[in-house]
């Protein structure tokens, strides 16, 4: 099996699908995407009829679902059920939907599936751009701000900036606003219950469905959290930033400047922010601004060349980083119970 990282061709989501959605991930970001409004790269995916593809070497065109039964846990590591990363950049010009995502619990109940825990870095923010996060809503009850029409009077409005990152568990209610380009990364699952589209309707004047019952079984409006500031190690070629070691993902950003080597013990999914090199034995491949990169957990001798930021995704090894970390693990959102 000769195992190399694979780069990866984004499904894009786009039309009526996302009438949220802008030019940006085309003509910013440089993706091969459709004309008109794009509103999502599903950079890594292995969702029936959204998969991404493999864009380079020997398995140039496959799935990313095609090679996970091609290479087996040397792509993945040991993982429980199926692939269990989803990861997408986002463009939104104006506001989406609010929404709440399901634990895995309520959503192994009411729809077989997984939940859905995520996370957002901002990668880009037109002055003054926000997104919902959290509620103010002290001492209201939400079963009767729905009913009273009165949900928009308490969400949470947070300014962001380019860099910032946002811990969204489950139960978090949530929605990113316009003028903001962003990196999800998320448990595989597509459940979403809409809460409030801000009363809009199509040409047709058709409102998009909500999902108020099932998103009040699962809402938490007391939970209120703030960006991340996330804590960082020195390594060999710069530095590592940690941000998030939830049950179900790991989120990191390397600070590159140099030649790091990097610890494939697990599958690393790379998205960085300008050009940079992957090394691997005798092996060397360039990777784009902002591409995505699935380096395989059974890899070996894997280094990163050049002068970036680079976003990193991985399953997370939570005991091994609170080691690494000491106090300081507090810093990272779901490391500490």
């Amino acid at each position: 099996m000769d195992l190399y990282p694979l780069l990866m061709t984004p499904h894009f989501i786009h039309g009526a699908v996302t009438p949220w959605g802008g030019c940006a991930l085309r003509d910013i970001f440089m993706k091969e995407a459709p004309e008109g409004n794009i509103g999502a790269s599903l950079e890594v995916s292995v969702m029936e009829g959204q998969e991404s593809m493999v864009s380079n070497g020997p398995h140039a065109g496959k799935s990313l679902p095609r090679m996970v039964e091609l290479w087996g846990e040397a792509l993945t590591g040991p993982i429980a059920g199926g692939f269990p990363l989803l990861l997408k950049l986002l463009d939104a010009e104006s506001d989406l939907s609010v929404q709440v995502h399901p634990g895995d619990d309520y959503a192994r109940e009411h729809e077989n599936s997984s939940g859905k825990s995520m996370a957002w870095v901002i990668l880009n923010a037109e002055p003054g751009a926000s997104i919902v996060y959290g509620m103010d809503a002290e001492g209201a009850d939400l079963k009767q701000l729905v009913a009273e029409g009165r949900v928009a009077d308490h969400l949470r409005r947070v300014n962001v900036q380019p860099g910032d990152v946002y811990h969204i568990p489950a139960g978090m209610i949530h929605a990113l606003g316009g003028g903001i380009q962003a990196y999800e990364l998320a448990e595989n699952s597509d459940l979403a219950y809409r809460l409030y589209d801000w009363d809009r309707a199509d040409a047709q004047g058709n409102k998009r469905a909500l999902h108020v019952e099932k998103a009040l079984d699962v809402a938490d409006p007391g939970l209120k959290l703030d960006k991340n500031e996330g804590t960082t190690v020195l390594c060999k070629g710069g530095s590592v930033t940690y941000y998030i070691s939830d049950e179900h993902f790991e989120l990191a950003r390397l600070n590159l400047s140099g030649k790091m080597p990097l610890e494939t013990d697990r599958m690393l999914i790379l998205t960085p922010m300008s050009p940079c090199e992957l090394k691997w034995g005798d092996e060397t491949m360039e990777v784009p601004t902002f591409a995505t990169v699935v380096v395989p957990a059974a890899l070996a001798d894997v280094t990163l060349v050049g002068n970036t930021k680079v976003l990193m995704a991985s399953l997370p090894d939570r005991a091994k980083l609170r080691d690494l970390l000491g106090y300081r693990a507090e810093n990272v959102a779901g490391l500490v119970d």
